[in-house]
Order: C-alpha cells, then sequence, then structure tokens
C-alpha cells in the first residue's frame, strides 16, 4: 500500500497512521484479520439503552440499531412492534409487547459470541438465503458458509396482502438488490425453504401471479 501511494502521489501522515495493527475501527466497524465486527462501542451504546419515553426517542434508538443491521438477521421481524409505534397513526402506548421486543432486538445486537462477517472473495461461490415471514423479508449473503452481510425489511401494509409465494419470490428481489455490489453479473445459488418456488420458476413469466411479475 506504501508503495502504492508513492507511486500515484498520496500523500500519509505518518503521526496518524498504525502499522501492522491486528484491527482498526473505522465508522463504527472493527476491521480485524478474522472480518469485519461491529465496533465494540456501538455495542456497548445498545446494551445500555434503557427503554423510550416517547416516539422520538424511539426513533432515535432504531436509527442507532440499523445502522448495525448488517450483522442482525431478521431485524425488522423481530423490531416490528416497534417500527408499529411511529406510525403517524399510533399512539405512543409502551407495553409488554414492546418491551419483549425491545429486550429481543438489544440481545440480537449484543449477542456473545458476536457476530463477524467475512471478507468478500470474487473467486468464491456465492450463496443467497432467503425468507419472508407474515411482516418482513430476510436475506444471508455467504461464502462457504460465512456470512458476508444480513439484510431485512418489514413488509410494507399492501405487501403484507401478498400470497406467501409472492413474498418468497419477493425475498429474493430484495436480497438481489440489496447485496447488487456482489451479486450483479455473477452465478450465484439462492437458497429458499418455500418448495412451491421450484414450479412456479418453471413456468412462463405469463404464468406467474401478477404479484411476481416485477
Amino acid at each position: 500500500m506504501l508503495q502504492r501511494s508513492r507511486e500515484q502521489g498520496v500523500k500519509l501522515n505518518p503521526d496518524k497512521s498504525i502499522i501492522c495493527a491486528t484491527e482498526v475501527s473505522y465508522f463504527g466497524h472493527l476491521i480485524t484479520k478474522d472480518g469485519i465486527k461491529p465496533d465494540p462501542a456501538k455495542i456497548k451504546a445498545v446494551r445500555d439503552m434503557e427503554p423510550p419515553k416517547d416516539k422520538g426517542e424511539l426513533e432515535t434508538i432504531l436509527g442507532m440499531v440499523n445502522y448495525l443491521s448488517k450483522f442482525a438477521p431478521l431485524l425488522s421481524d423481530i423490531n416490528a412492534p416497534l417500527r408499529q409505534l411511529l406510525k403517524e397513526s399510533s399512539e405512543f402506548v409502551w407495553d409488554a409487547q414492546h418491551d419483549r421486543a425491545f429486550q429481543k432486538m438489544k440481545d440480537l445486537i449484543t449477542r456473545e459470541p458476536g457476530p463477524v462477517l467475512a471478507y468478500y472473495d470474487p473467486s468464491k461461490e456465492l450463496r443467497l438465503q432467503v425468507d419472508a415471514s407474515k411482516y418482513g423479508l430476510g436475506a444471508t449473503l455467504l461464502q462457504e458458509g460465512k456470512p458476508i452481510g444480513y439484510a431485512s425489511r418489514s413488509l410494507t401494509d399492501s405487501e403484507v396482502n401478498y400470497a406467501q409465494i409472492e413474498k418468497e419470490l419477493y425475498a429474493i428481489l430484495f436480497g438481489c438488490r440489496r447485496f447488487h455490489q456482489y451479486v450483479y453479473g455473477r452465478h450465484i445459488i439462492v437458497e429458499s425453504d418455500h418448495k412451491p418456488l421450484e414450479s412456479i420458476l418453471r413456468k412462463p413469466l405469463t404464468a406467474a401471479p401478477p404479484g411476481c411479475k416485477e
């Protein structure tokens, strides 16, 4: 790197340089020899969070947690009850279901051993695991069984009414879009636990349900 910097005329400040370090903190992430981990300071902040008292505090909390969502599988399913409280039509009334969702969300982010994301290797096979629940979509990108990243999102009010097979196919589309920088132009293996997808993918596009033609 030093040689390339010299060749390109890039100047480095020696006082701000760290040489031969085994890990470096970078924008809320810990870059290590084993992979990418969430910054311990971010994890501690989540662990120490108290339940919110209003919508403003809840929005701040969910924003902080969302920053770490790449380390948290199916996060959108877990915090769905909390996000419902942010709707304009919803009154902020915190009850037992919100306490459970809040604690589950914290446990997922702060679990031990902590999550480690593998570094992407363009020479290795890619697998995209997807799933759809009643209210959300989830996707995991893997190489050699190790996660490169997790992604999830809640379904909109109209998407919740999709047939389950449409949701499962939509989960594939969601995963490909979320991880487009890795999967674009590549052959990948898609894994889903929804058996009916095999038959629908063999049919012509005109025979697919309307919600699947996108």
